[in-house]
């Protein structure tokens, strides 16, 4: 496999941020196993950096989730 750093992913980016919408999900399917590694750890990577996230409960979760289900079916 070669270095996970030297794989180009600079153009890939999925919309969906909480379940993958069926462009995502094709998207991901035409990656190669070496895109799909370096994509999983770009995003490990951006999580780290992002730093600590706000204390919340699981009623929050499911409303953000909820939520950002309905901006993206109007």
């Amino acid at each position: 496999m070669s270095d996970l750093k030297e794989v180009d992913i600079s153009g890939i980016k999925f919309s969906s941020t909480v379940f993958p919408t069926a462009e995502d999900m094709a998207l991901w399917e035409s990656l190669t196993h070496e895109q799909r590694k370096a994509v999983e750890a770009r995003d490990v990577e951006e999580g780290y950096a992002s730093g600590l996230a706000e204390p919340c409960t699981m009623a929050d979760v499911i409303a953000e989730a909820r939520a950002d289900d309905d901006i993206k079916s109007e």
